[in-house]
């Protein structure tokens, strides 16, 4: 404990005189020491004496595992450093806490329901954690009346932006397809026998109860948060319940998933019902409007200007510089468009900056809360990482830089992410061509599982030279390995322009490769791919650590290491893909295995987080009250592992001896007509 005192006293010295970027991974050491702590927390009692010195600004890069301390025995001291940023930075530490805040509360309400045995109301019972947050924000209410209220009111007007009931039950039936999908591929020696799991009918069954209501229901904010979100959903579902065309949709739908008729327990049929509703929805959401005025719905934003109070962009102060390079907002512009993004029909505003230009954001709702927060800690990581990208000089001058956008959590339910109105995902391009050839964009998953199930029926398995079989036929009659080539060419019709994109293209792909192998995230889909069409740059969303439901070690063992398909390959050209894609893969792995680097402590509190966040995924049935806290010694075993397993895969990828490396064998793996036909069809080995 006297050791870990005295290392903590140096950190936090050294930060005092050190610039941010310097000071990160010295503080980024001192939130992991505090996993060691003991009862009489000795090491948090170092941090409170010594960190006084330390400019909040150093502070700005770890909000999110200041939080993650809040809710654990350190919290006290977390309250006493988020009050000391919000001082100076009160956006950043706000919608942080409050997000936090209200997760915390519907929680609670949630455990309270479901240990009450009688039908009286209770109040909730504010918990330590809940205390702390509603203190973080009153302090901050008090020092920025101005600011404050007017963020509580744009995001109390925003709630406006929700979907209507046909797009929220779309973003809901595709999930559920993308679950059934997850389960078939399961159960893929037995395509005709695979039944619906208890989890997907439970799923489906809520969704039918609450048909055009809303399963996300409002009214669990706190009363003085509530006004706008409720009497938005009231209206909602007033005027559904008026519409006779809903009326009838709804019986239909309750019919349709009525799981009590003989076959409706199977798999394979309930993907085709949802198929066929996601398609009818699909139709509906076509005929809708796809702008509207921001005066109609939201007047205090439309009203908003800098004069009202000087407020910064959402996610400004994501990764910290100089106050005075911050942007505000000048005014909110006067149409919102909705768009198809993440999977979800997201509003699109844009936000003139004081600077004169204008940022796009979308208001996206999210309705699995905790997968929300494991996103931004990867983007977060990726942040910091890209300061590492920028001082090497073999990664510099090839311009290897994660595109990061802005993810700002306003609500446990809604977030705001910068947009490029550009981007368009790969899952887009794919069913633009299907349209254009007349073909059902999932006919191939379709056509992948009747050939097993042909096969299966004559009593044998399919044997890995059928599923070569099954994806060649799949590359020559229904997708084309040129198909992003003849998109690109059609995009870009001069070669300069082709080229640049190419090449820019390339070496985004370069830094998703490294960072899904190295980091073991989660694989890529097509849908999850944004490619920046006026930059080649390319953003990736919804990455998380691929972490084992058992364990909580981070592990990712499939057929590919990462995406280079055919389809990617053929785009990039085999020249590409020899030359700079395996070039700058070496040079990313290089540059972030330097030691004076110390990436393993930025993984270190990154992780710690991801690893609390598992455990309190696991044992949320046995613990109704209080919160869940796993102990430090477990906690640093199962992070090193994951540390160890990360550092190992790097330091493969950076060595190489003359011609040979293993980015050439993964990159062979990757791009393997073996390897590809092992992989789930929902992840379309054939794009």
């Amino acid at each position: 404990m006297s050791i870990g005192v005295s290392a903590i006293t140096c950190y936090l010295h050294a930060c005092r005189s050190q610039n941010e970027t310097k000071a990160r991974k010295y503080l980024a050491k001192v939130i992991w020491l505090l996993t060691y702590d003991d009862d009489s927390l000795c090491l948090a009692d170092a941090v409170e004496k010594y960190s006084h010195g330390v400019p909040p600004v150093c502070w700005l890069p770890w909000i999110p595992q200041l939080l993650t301390c809040l809710i654990k025995k350190e919290g006290d001291l977390a309250v006493n450093i988020l009050i000391q940023v919000g001082r100076m930075f009160p956006q950043a530490v706000y919608f942080p806490v409050r997000t936090l805040f209200l997760t915390l509360r519907m929680e609670q309400r949630e455990k309270q329901r479901s240990s009450r045995t009688t039908t009286e109301v209770n109040p909730i019972r504010a918990t330590a954690s809940i205390r702390r947050c509603s203190m973080i924000m009153r302090k901050q209410q008090d020092l920025h009346p101005t600011v404050l209220s007017s963020l509580e009111g744009m995001v109390d007007q925003m709630v406006w932006f929700r979907e209507n009931w046909y797009e929220e039950i779309l973003r809901q039936l595709r999930q559920g397809l993308n679950k059934c999908y997850a389960i078939a591929f399961e159960n893929r020696a037995a395509v005709d026998e695979a039944t619906v799991t208890p989890h997907t009918l439970n799923f489906v069954n809520k969704l039918v109860a609450t048909f055009g209501v809303g399963v996300e229901n409002i009214s669990t904010l706190p009363s003085n948060f509530a006004t706008a979100a409720s009497e938005s959903l009231a209206k909602r579902a007033q005027a559904t319940a008026q519409d006779p065309v809903f009326q009838k949709m709804k019986s239909q739908f309750s019919t349709d998933f009525d799981f009590s008729t003989p076959g409706a327990m199977k798999l394979h049929n309930l993907i085709v019902k949802l198929k066929k509703w996601i398609k009818i929805l699909e139709a509906k959401t076509k005929l809708l409007p796809k702008t509207c005025l921001m005066e109609e719905k939201c007047r205090f934003l439309s009203y908003f200007s800098q004069q009202t109070a000087d407020v910064e962009l959402p996610g400004e102060f994501l990764i910290p510089k100089h106050n005075l390079y911050s942007v505000r907002i000048a005014r909110f512009m006067p149409r919102v468009e909705i768009v198809n993004k993440h999977n979800t029909a997201a509003r699109r505003f844009h936000i003139r900056g004081h600077n004169g230009k204008i940022y796009p954001y979308l208001i996206v709702n999210d309705s699995c809360l905790s997968d929300a927060r494991r996103e931004e800690r990867v983007l977060q990581l990726f942040r910091l990482l890209n300061n590492y990208l920028g001082k090497q000089k073999e990664t510099l001058k090839r311009f290897l830089h994660f595109t990061v956008p802005r993810v700002v959590a306003i609500s446990p339910q809604t977030r705001l992410v910068e947009d490029n109105p550009n981007s368009i995902s790969l899952l887009d391009i794919y069913k633009q061509r299907c349209v254009q050839r007349d073909l059902e964009y999932d006919a191939p998953i379709s056509r992948y599982y009747e050939r097993l199930s042909a096969i299966q029926s004559r009593g044998t398995q399919a044997s890995h030279q059928v599923l070569r079989e099954i994806l060649k036929e799949i590359q020559t009659n229904m997708v084309p390995s040129n198909l992003l080539k003849d998109w690109a060419i059609l995009t870009y019709p001069g070669a300069t322009d082709l080229w640049t994109f190419r090449k820019q293209f390339t070496l985004q792909m370069a830094l998703a490769n490294v960072a899904e192998y190295v980091l073991c995230l989660s694989r890529l889909n097509p849908d999850m791919m944004y490619i920046h069409q006026d930059t080649g740059l390319m953003n990736v969303a919804y990455f998380r650590f691929d972490v084992d439901d058992v364990t909580g070690d981070i592990d990712a063992n499939r057929p590919v290491p990462f995406r280079l398909t055919h389809n990617i390959s053929e785009l990039i050209t085999s020249i590409g893909v020899a030359g700079p894609l395996t070039a700058s893969m070496i040079a990313i792995s290089r540059c972030l295995v330097q030691p004076n680097f110390k990436i393993q402590s930025l993984l270190r509190v990154i992780l710690r987080d991801e690893v609390l966040a598992w455990y309190k995924k696991t044992q949320e049935d046995v613990l109704l009250n209080g919160e869940v806290t796993m102990d430090g010694e477990s906690l640093i075993t199962v992070v090193n592992r994951s540390i160890q397993s990360i550092m190992n895969r790097l330091s493969s990828l950076a060595t190489f001896d003359g011609a040979e490396s293993k980015v050439i064998t993964l990159v062979a793996a990757a791009n393997s007509h073996d390897n590809l036909c092992r992989m789930d069809p929902a992840w379309h080995p054939w794009l």
